[in-house]
């Protein structure tokens, strides 16, 4: 006997309707952990394709995506698990996303206090981002790294440096080649660069570095420069350091001149027509960029400090580093005329557009917390400054989703399919439409975990009462 289709729907809303009814108890729950999760309904953005899985039930278990099916009709739950079992959260017909990867973080250290570090990280989470590589890293953070993977911590899961590798801190090949010896050893998860090394330093470094499979990263010395860097394959160069001096022309009065702060002291003479060979030279060497665009778009993007001063972020920022902050931005403009400024900036967003087409990879960081750099609100910015240089809103969102995944071949992670971990982001509209719909999140979900919005909102007020 064919079914009644008025029966079939009515049936379908009655199954939803008793499926949410217990969210208004749910919504005092401040976080769910080992145990079954159904968030539903929700649509689904896949950042490798672009596609959209709409009305969907994602069911999660053990810190894992155990199941996706249609948000109507039968729940699909994994075998051992029963009807009774899930906690139901409303996904209000949001849109989820893999969690973000802050992939240029400052960790503090345990001298600047434990609530300190909680703050950051509580920044960090509440901002959807459930990834973070610390880019100056110490002892205590190995430490620091296990408490956040068991979760005895809320934050992102850490990645971490050891303490950098810098002119102060090096003071041979030998002894540079010892120090990554005893990072690895500690360790660490890779080494971090800093200013200052002399190129047979860095030869050093980079030979015992590939010797024990162990990544550098950071930063490119001037004694070092963009070509040896990519010939010894750094895993990543960060701020796109060392490539504006490559984009002066011989003919300039600037060509050879050192240069101060990732070259914004020669903006006037870089020609962004030679982003596009240095991106091709950068993707035939295999090396990723983590542009930190939002850094340099506060200090010389042209955006009045007072605007800057007036975001949001800059609520859970204490006076004493919104006055630090000020200082440097006023400092950074007095530096250099406005017209290198504007053709710094300009040249920055050639680059990196010119990095993506060439399929050189992007890893989304934005060097927070430093100059006007809240953590986690700071990643929504850089994902709009990639956008404004080119990119479209999926590059923008892969750069902090599958990118970082690739990158440090987690293939459970930066996907939203049947086994991958739980790290999930609800928003309430599609980011692929305007990549600013990444502010607007609904809750977050760490390693099978549930942050409502209430109760990441309660968390930013404590972090708001103190300051950073």
């Amino acid at each position: 006997m064919r079914a009644n289709p008025t029966r079939l729907m009515i049936t379908t809303q009655l199954k939803r309707s008793v499926l949410l009814a217990v969210i208004g108890i749910l919504s005092v729950v401040t976080t769910i952990a080992a145990q079954t999760l159904q968030i539903v309904p929700v649509n689904i953005v896949s950042p490798v394709s672009g596609e959209i899985l709409r009305d969907r039930s994602i069911v999660i278990k053990d810190g894992r995506i155990a199941n996706i099916v249609p948000a109507s009709g039968n729940v699909e739950l994994p075998v051992g698990v029963t009807q009774e079992e899930p906690s139901v959260i409303d996904g209000r017909n949001g849109y989820v996303i893999p969690g973000l990867a802050e992939m240029h973080a400052h960790v503090p250290d345990r001298n600047r206090g434990e609530q300190y570090t909680r703050d950051i990280l509580t920044l960090f989470l509440a901002n959807g981002v459930t990834t973070i590589r610390g880019m100056l890293g110490a002892p205590w953070h190995l430490e620091l790294r296990d408490l956040l993977e068991r979760q005895q911590w809320p934050g992102p899961h850490l990645i971490t440096s050891g303490p950098s590798f810098n002119g102060n801190s090096v003071s041979s090949p030998a002894q540079a080649a010892q120090r990554v010896r005893d990072q690895v050893a500690a360790g660490y998860d890779f080494l971090k660069l800093h200013p200052g090394l002399k190129a047979e330093e860095f030869t050093a470094i980079a030979r015992t570095a590939k010797e024990l499979n162990t990544p550098f990263a950071g930063h490119v010395s001037t004694d070092v420069g963009i070509a040896a860097a990519l010939q010894a394959q750094q895993a990543t160069i960060d701020h796109l350091d060392g490539y504006a001096q490559l984009m002066v022309p011989a003919s300039s009065d600037l060509f050879g001149v050192a240069p101060t702060f990732f070259g914004v002291n020669l903006g006037a003479a870089l020609n962004r027509d030679m982003a596009h060979d240095l991106a091709t030279r950068t993707a035939a060497a295999g090396v990723w960029n983590v542009p930190t665009q939002s850094l340099l778009e506060n200090i010389y993007g042209g955006v009045p400090v007072e605007d800057l001063l007036s975001r949001p972020a800059m609520n859970y920022v204490g006076v004493d580093l919104r006055k630090s902050w000020t200082r440097s931005v006023v400092q950074g403009r007095k530096s250099v005329s406005e017209t290198s400024q504007r053709r710094f900036i300009d040249a920055r967003r050639k680059l990196i557009f010119e990095l993506q087409q060439a399929g050189a990879e992007l890893l989304l960081g934005s060097d927070a917390p430093q100059i006007m750099n809240v953590p986690g609100f700071s990643v929504h910015e850089e994902l709009e400054f990639l956008v404004s240089a080119g990119l479209t809103p999926l590059q923008a969102l892969q750069s902090g989703t599958t990118n970082p995944a690739r990158f440090f071949s987690h293939e459970d992670r930066g996907q939203i399919t049947r086994g991958m971990l739980a790290d999930l982001v609800l928003l309430e509209s599609n980011p692929l439409e305007n990549i600013s719909a990444t502010r607007n999140i609904l809750g977050v979900i760490r390693g099978g975990t549930w942050y409502s919005r209430s109760r990441l909102d309660a968390m930013l007020k404590d972090v708001a009462g103190r300051g950073l």
